[in-house]
């Protein structure tokens, strides 16, 4: 095992995933933005010299996806120049009427692409074996992982185990399903069972020791990722391992928190957007507290909807969004509004200020089409 050999890791591509927030243009150009960077993921093997591809698990979003795209799927997987090896997960288990054996996958994956549908190990590229643990089911009854090692004995060949799931110190407690035996993994590491083990599910790229590895998604899909949109070249000499993240990605999903208080808080606000890079490939979550005046909240509101067109997407985030109008007589005084619609107002205002929080949002809305009447 003393000649090197790189090869790369990748997950979670999760393709025909939908994001209701991005709206119908946003949706196209993020799922279209899913398959280039899985083309992108050739473009790094022709660059880091790699052998094959590993994707460990969750290729789709799901076994019922349309057919467009498992058609754009394929074409996207030609143009990676190496073998691919795909690994079942949670989304696309290997169920009955998945689309791993479906006629159209059949029709059309391409011949340099491998599923593994069992626990029979694979050789790839001589002297590299490869083993994996395909879901079969979306609920399991054990380790997701453990099928794909039981039993091996230490090897002359370098030995990759792909699994999906995951890990039991990483969970929290809170999954729903059985984790994986972290200590159960390292101890088969350690006495060269395995050389390296690709893990997916955690959309966030994370190291968890030296040869244990999520590669994370190839695109990002929600702020909470810490570090998505990377594959991950493994390099293998000797008894050493060098694993390093290449960046595929170009989508960007932040959150962020603003407290509003008056004009110098919206000027931060507008200038922390304007500092965003790639604005039509950014969705962003925003939290906000704090009061301002009727006619701050109405440039507030201007200002976001104006955002919303440039950039892929800019919500406010329902759980986190407190900011309340404080309205004046002043305000409504300069409206020069009379008879009825003074008197909404007027009822409005009176409401808001009994703790009626959906007053305050007709409030905003009324002054903006006065204002802008006027």
């Amino acid at each position: 095992m003393d000649e090197s050999i790189t090869f790369l890791h990748s997950s979670d591509w999760q393709l025909g995933m939908m994001r209701r927030f991005l709206g119908p243009d946003g949706q196209a150009r993020w799922g279209q933005a899913r398959l280039d960077a899985v083309a992108r993921i050739g473009e790094v093997a022709e660059r880091t010299g790699a052998r094959f591809v590993v994707v460990t698990g969750d290729v789709f979003e799901h076994n019922q996806v349309e057919r467009q795209t498992i058609l754009r799927a394929c074409e996207a997987l030609k143009r990676i120049p190496v073998p691919v090896v795909l690994l079942p997960g949670n989304h696309d288990a290997l169920e009955p009427g998945s689309l791993w054996t479906s006629a159209q996958w059949a029709a059309h994956k391409p011949d340099h692409v491998t599923v593994v549908v069992d626990e029979s190990p694979l050789e790839i590229v001589p002297g590299v074996e490869i083993v994996g643990a395909p879901w079969r089911s979306r609920r399991p009854v054990s380790d997701p992982a453990a099928p794909g090692y039981a039993g091996l004995k230490p090897s002359t060949k370098r030995r990759i185990l792909l699994a999906h799931g995951q890990l039991t110190s990483l969970s929290g407690g809170m999954s729903d399903v059985p984790t994986i035996d972290q200590a159960a993994l390292e101890a088969a590491v350690a006495d060269g069972r395995l050389q390296y083990v690709g893990l997916g599910d955690r959309h966030s790229t994370t190291q968890v020791t030296e040869r244990i590895w999520f590669s994370g998604t190839q695109e990002v899909t929600a702020p909470e990722e810490t570090h998505p949109g990377n594959v991950l070249a493994v390099t293998l000499a000797g008894d050493a391992i060098t694993v390093e993240p290449q960046r595929v990605g170009a989508w960007h999903m932040v959150e962020h928190h603003a407290e509003l208080d008056g004009e110098e808080s919206l000027k931060a606000l507008a200038d922390w957007f304007a500092e965003l890079p790639d604005k039509e490939r950014t969705y962003v979550r925003l939290a906000a507290d704090g009061s301002l005046p009727l006619p701050l909240m109405s440039q507030l509101e201007a200002m976001l909807d104006a955002l919303g067109e440039v950039f892929a997407s800019v919500e406010k985030w329902p759980k986190f969004w407190t900011v309340r109008p404080a309205p004046e007589a002043a305000d409504l005084d300069a409206l020069q509004l009379s008879g009825p619609a003074r008197a909404a107002m007027e009822e409005l205002r009176q409401a808001l200020a009994g703790g009626d929080e959906s007053a305050g949002a007709a409030l905003t809305l009324m002054h903006r089409l006065a204002r802008d009447a006027g």
